[in-house]
């Protein structure tokens, strides 16, 4: 996938709905007590309670109607990276872990059990320091 096929955006509510679609795809434990929830519940929390803790960063097709990809982050953390799984080794990944880096402080966390997530953090440069437990640093 080229440059040209897909944008970069920070998030924006008009996103929640294919954002939560994306996520359910993905299979992601984001949602907390609310894996289980409607879809509208999940949308809800992911608008009320994700989107205000979190900084996000959104792959969207050329014209918007599709969400590829979603980093959730602040400036300490990942907290999650999200392909759909129809896009995955496009490249997706890698560029949104380098907006975050740029974001960072210098150095960035990553909790995870997903074992395909652990595998592009460490391709990106993360040291598996626990189980579990990433670390990226721009010093090392």
């Amino acid at each position: 996938m080229s440059a040209e096929q897909y944008k970069i955006k920070s998030y924006s509510p008009k996103f929640a709905k294919k954002t939560v679609t994306v996520m359910r795809k993905v299979n992601q434990r984001i949602f907390g007590s609310l894996d289980n929830a409607s879809f509208d519940d999940q949308v809800e929390h992911f608008k009320n309670v994700l989107a205000k803790k979190y900084d996000m960063r959104i792959v969207t097709s050329f014209n918007e109607r599709t969400i590829y990809g979603v980093v959730i982050f602040d400036q300490n953390q990942i907290l999650d990276l999200l392909i759909d799984p129809t896009q995955k080794g496009l490249g997706i990944s890698d560029t949104l872990i380098t907006i975050v880096k740029k974001l960072s402080k210098g150095s960035l966390q990553c909790d995870t059990k997903s074992r395909q997530l652990s595998t592009i953090l460490m391709q990106n440069g993360f040291k598996n320091v626990s189980t579990n437990h990433f670390v990226w640093s721009q010093n090392n």
